[in-house]
């Protein structure tokens, strides 16, 4: 596995709304044409019935899924590419990073859950924004013209269609369905039709880096963060590495920056790790939890536990909650996301060249029926 190398603490995200799409749309076409590969976040108006959507019968869940999609909306559209640069003569890899984030209205009715509201409000979703500046839809193709020469949401995501690049999620079934939906076409009634029509559309490839945790890394936990931040610490040991830079914007009126070098923190206790946390990436406590949720700290844990292979000194403390699990958005939420996405799959691929696990029928259903047990929907 390649190491990553990368400075995080100034990471620029092109906001793009109704006023500025135009102007940014050529851009956003650039970054798409030189990208490597790209990854896709959506934030949802809400999700439905969270247990019906983790049926462990893969027609079920996708049933239930496209009701959720059917019914809800899309309120934000995450692109991040990936462009591999000129290397200067050694094993490593340099990459050039362009992240996007598009806020969006649906034209039609939808249905909005408190929960999901609440929770995209605490990690600094402006809904006034969103009402005042999204970028207008409809869901389906209905109404969407995806031929016409003005920039719309239906014709980006067409044009991310027609260049055949690979897509890379994480956790992402529900992404694809709503995707498919808002912004490509109705969605068929048989999952069969779904996943050949999701085969041919990304020719690419879908990646799902949650997947690629569990069943390819072998990881212990596979909630995104650890992943990434996982594989942030093999950079002190190993090589090759993997090198990003992001472009320097000379308008940055559009553009904004984010700090996304500091693990999830909760301090580091005398309590010790929160071990609900540390094994799905989330805790019904949140910041009141007086375990520590502290990314780097649960690796650490983690390592000296499978060195001792004995349950009985494992180091955990155990927080209060329920059993539900759903790993969460980070505090600064689908930025993070979609950039830990590239940058993980980008590192399995280094060493493998392309995965083999491609967006072939068979590649989805398998993802499907491995993570009906696993933990959440994000």
């Amino acid at each position: 596995m390649a190491a990553i190398d990368l400075d995080l603490s100034r990471v620029p995200v092109v906001d793009v709304h109704k006023k500025n799409f135009t102007q940014i749309w050529p851009s956003l076409i650039g970054a798409l044409d030189s990208a490597l590969f790209v990854a896709v976040d959506v934030e949802m108006s809400g999700l439905g019935n969270r247990k019906k959507l983790m049926a462990k019968d893969i027609d079920d869940r996708y049933a239930e899924i496209s009701k959720s999609a059917e019914t809800r909306s899309i309120l934000s559209l995450g692109l991040s590419c990936f462009e591999t640069k000129e290397a200067n003569g050694d094993s490593d890899t340099f990459c050039n990073v362009q992240t996007f984030n598009l806020t969006v209205l649906c034209g039609e009715e939808y249905v909005v859950e408190p929960s999901s509201l609440e929770f995209l409000v605490q990690h600094g979703f402006d809904f006034n924004k969103q009402y005042s500046l999204g970028i207008p839809y409809f869901p389906g193709n209905d109404r969407n013209d995806k031929t016409v020469e003005s920039p719309s949401i239906g014709r980006l995501v067409s044009e991310l269609v027609q260049r055949s690049k690979p897509l890379v999620i994480h956790n992402g079934l529900v992404d694809l369905v709503f995707l498919y939906h808002h912004f490509y076409a109705k969605l068929p009634s048989r999952l069969s039709v779904f996943l050949a029509d999701l085969s041919e559309m990304f020719s690419g490839g879908i990646y799902d880096t949650k997947y690629l945790a569990e069943f390819a890394m072998r990881h212990p936990a596979s909630y995104l963060e650890y992943v990434f931040r996982k594989q942030q610490q093999l950079n002190d040991s190993r090589s090759p590495k993997i090198h990003v830079s992001f472009p320097n914007y000379v308008d940055l009126s559009n553009v904004e920056y984010r700090d996304l070098s500091k693990s999830n923190p909760n301090g580091l206790t005398v309590s010790g790790i929160c071990e609900r946390y540390a094994n799905h990436g989330w805790c019904p406590k949140g910041h009141r939890c007086e375990l520590s949720h502290d990314v780097s700290a649960i690796i650490q844990v983690k390592q000296m536990n499978s060195r001792r292979k004995r349950r009985k000194k494992r180091t955990w403390a155990e927080c209060d909650g329920n059993d539900e699990s759903r790993e969460p958005l980070q505090d600064d939420g689908s930025y993070f996301e979609l950039f830990a996405n590239h940058t993980i799959c980008k590192s399995y691929m280094f060493e493998r060249q392309r995965p083999t696990a491609s967006c072939s029928e068979e590649f989805v259903c398998n993802h499907i029926e491995a993570t009906s047990g696993s933990s959440g929907l994000k």
